[in-house]
């Protein structure tokens, strides 16, 4: 009977550790609704704001930027400029949110860096007209900004909510990811000579996701050595520490004729389909800070939202 019930004890025990040991594995979908925006215009998805409904969306050709509110519908627009809406940058207060215009003067492009202040609603120009300007890279609320000849740190107008000294900043430069960390600038090639895109840090700092020559997504750790090969997913963003989430689409040669959103696993090790619907491409899911729901868009220009539980 002893050695019955220790038996009992040690199964109860080990049911319990792959229980814990598998949290956080999945994610399920609970709803999907449909934004209206007040306008009835169509958008492509190019961010959330942290602790809010709030949404960035631009317009076709990344032309101008606006804030629209899932709930009401309601559009603010911050901008009406070329490439406003290219990979637009918000810090983790949700207070400043950074974007592009560009010009062209003698075949040549000039890009100009803003960054706006919803609280305020004022906007500070953080580059004027220069040339090689990156996209703005976030790290909590310290915003790097660079250009051929330039490159420095704003802060967001809100207290830090991490210090200074724990900045790193992953960025993409000539198609390899570069980190910036302790005043230091260190490219990495992971997977070797190539191209590489969609790269962003997780969560608690210590992995990178990136695409590789168009082909598969991969996750390593900051100094470079690949921990995971993803599989296709595309457009990759985190969900949390554990979880990406990104979509899978296929074209003709000329426009996107199918795509599901897709997610992986860390510790799982698995790649899996969150949605299956033939009659809508899901594309570009971004999620809410909250790890609860995702905002995608469709290519009709129409933007849901997914309630979501991880378990």
């Amino acid at each position: 009977m002893l050695l019955l019930n220790d038996m009992r004890a040690i199964l109860f025990l080990l049911l319990l550790f792959f229980s814990l040991g598998a949290s956080g594995q999945e994610i399920r979908m609970r709803s999907v609704t449909k934004v209206r925006p007040e306008d009835n215009g169509t958008y492509i998805l190019a961010g959330t704001v942290p602790g809010s409904r709030f949404l960035l969306v631009t317009a076709e050709g990344y032309k101008g930027l606006s804030i629209l509110d899932t709930r009401r519908g309601k559009i603010l627009k911050i901008s009406s400029d070329a490439g406003a809406g290219y990979e637009p940058a918000i810090t983790e207060d949700g207070q400043s949110v950074i974007y592009r215009s560009d010009v062209f003067a003698e075949q040549k492009k000039y890009t100009s860096l803003y960054k706006y202040d919803l609280v305020t609603g004022k906007t500070a120009t953080l580059l004027d007209k220069e040339r090689g300007v990156m996209p703005a890279a976030v790290s909590g609320n310290r915003i790097l900004v660079k250009s051929e000849n330039k490159s420095r740190i704003e802060s967001s107008g809100s207290e830090l909510l991490k210090g200074a000294g724990d900045d790193i900043f992953v960025v993409i430069e000539d198609l390899v990811p570069v980190i910036y960390a302790g005043g230091e600038r260190r490219p990495l090639r992971p997977s070797g000579e190539g191209y590489y895109i969609w790269v962003s840090l997780s969560p608690d700092r210590s992995k990178i996701v990136y695409s590789f020559q168009g082909r598969n997504t991969f996750i390593c750790n900051t100094e470079g050595r690949i921990l995971y090969d993803a599989g296709r997913i595309n457009a990759p963003k985190w969900l949390n520490d554990n979880i990406i989430i990104g979509m899978d689409d296929k074209d003709d040669g000329h426009r996107v004729v199918s795509s599901e959103i897709v997610y992986y696993s860390l510790p799982a090790e698995k790649r899996s389909y969150l949605t299956h619907t033939g009659n809508r491409t899901e594309m570009y899911p971004f999620p809410f800070s909250d790890g609860k729901k995702l905002a995608f868009c469709t290519d009709e220009g129409e933007i849901f939202i997914m309630k979501i539980r991880v378990r």
